[in-house]
């Protein structure tokens, strides 16, 4: 049995599981626990030390940087390889996250080959990974890969039609790990948010991890909320209708985002 142990800190229950299966999927020989947040992550790292740490930024009570400082500061864990796994890639972040120790960043959302390669990348410098170990999730790493060139390759391409409808409620960007959608929302509410893509060969898929950058009206970002999809669904019912109806499902439990959210939702009613 591996003696690696790994430690996934995200206040998304949705993350937190979709992290954990990619985890075992790629290293099932390895030891995985999972953290609501920072202080419940310090905690566990009290009890027990860990090899490799994947950690979100936004996160009540203990941020993701917060336990990042902790963590260098700890005689067992400071040089322990720490993913910062995060929706918020700006440069000021970014730099923040290397002045206090951070060994990679990772953007949300990512796809199953972009967490399995950082984590060979980082578990191989500290000699954690045996080259065996290393082959089988380059393997998965390239499996994933054909399966998502295929998944693209059969689809086709748009042609133009209407306009979405005019009663929009708002400007937002779809992010997802192939790429960024502009969209126009057509619903919203605290759990989910309904919004219309256009179709450029390249469409969102159900149950796909996703980050939603909703804009005021005059262009600034409110809020940034992860979330998968749960409906992609042809405005025109035919093969090549131009644009998408998109239903994302939220998974923050984050207060701050919330309040943004709600004061966003309330200005557009």
């Amino acid at each position: 049995m591996s003696n690696v142990r790994v430690l996934i800190v995200d206040d998304a229950k949705f993350i937190r599981e979709r992290v954990t299966k990619i985890v075992n999927e790629a290293f099932p020989e390895y030891a995985v626990d999972a953290a609501i947040n920072g202080l419940e992550a310090m905690e566990l790292m009290q009890r027990q030390p860990y090899d490799i740490i994947l950690c979100d930024w936004e996160m009540p009570e203990v941020s993701g940087l917060e336990l990042l400082q902790w963590t260098r500061a700890d005689e067992t864990h400071k040089a322990v390889p720490f993913l910062m796994v995060t929706s918020r890639g700006e440069r000021g972040y970014v730099l923040k996250a290397i002045q206090a120790g951070v060994n990679d960043y990772l953007g949300k959302p990512f796809n199953a080959e972009q967490l399995t390669d950082k984590m060979v990348k980082l578990l191989a410098k500290t000699g954690k990974l045996s080259a065996e170990k290393q082959q089988r999730a380059q393997a998965l790493i390239e499996q994933d890969l054909a399966r998502r060139a295929a998944r693209q390759a059969g689809q086709q391409a748009p042609q133009e039609a209407a306009k979405p409808a005019a009663n929009a409620k708002g400007l937002a960007q779809l992010r997802t790990s192939q790429g960024i959608y502009r969209c126009a929302i057509k619903d919203l509410s605290l759990q989910e948010v309904l919004v219309v893509v256009k179709n450029e060969g390249a469409i969102p898929q159900v149950l796909e991890q996703v980050v939603v950058d909703i804009e005021q009206l005059s262009g600034d970002s409110v809020a940034r909320v992860n979330g998968f999809i749960l409906m992609v669904q042809a405005q025109e019912k035919k093969l090549n209708s131009t644009f998408i109806n998109v239903k994302v499902q939220f998974v923050d439990d984050d207060p701050d985002k919330m309040a943004h959210l709600s004061k966003y939702i309330a200005s557009v009613r």
